[in-house]
C-alpha cells in the first residue's frame, strides 16, 4: 500500500493529521491481519467506512499501515541498526 492509496481513501489532510498523532494504537499482528482481511474482502467504500468507525488511535495506525509509513519506519530502523562490516 502507498501514500497515494491512503490519500485516495481519506484525503491528504486526514492522512497527514493521523500520521502526526503522537499516540497511535500499538501495531499488533491481530490488527494487521484484520486489516488485510477487510482490505481483501470489502469493496473500497465499505473498507473506508469500516476504518472510519475505528477509534482514533486505531485509525491512526491503520493510516500508517495503508500509507506505507510503517514500512518506511521499519526500513529506516533497519538502516539505523545495521552493523558495520
Amino acid at each position: 500500500m502507498t501514500r497515494e492509496t491512503a490519500d485516495a481513501l481519506w484525503g491528504a489532510d486526514a492522512v497527514d493529521h493521523a500520521l502526526r498523532d503522537p499516540d497511535p494504537e500499538p501495531l499488533t499482528r491481530d490488527l494487521t491481519q484484520e486489516l488485510q482481511r477487510r482490505a481483501r474482502t470489502l469493496p473500497t467504500g465499505a473498507f473506508r467506512a469500516w476504518t472510519l468507525m475505528q477509534p482514533w488511535p486505531r485509525f491512526c495506525t491503520i493510516v500508517a499501515i495503508v500509507s506505507g509509513a510503517v514500512r518506511q519506519e521499519l526500513e529506516h530502523f533497519d538502516d539505523d541498526n545495521a552493523e558495520d562490516p
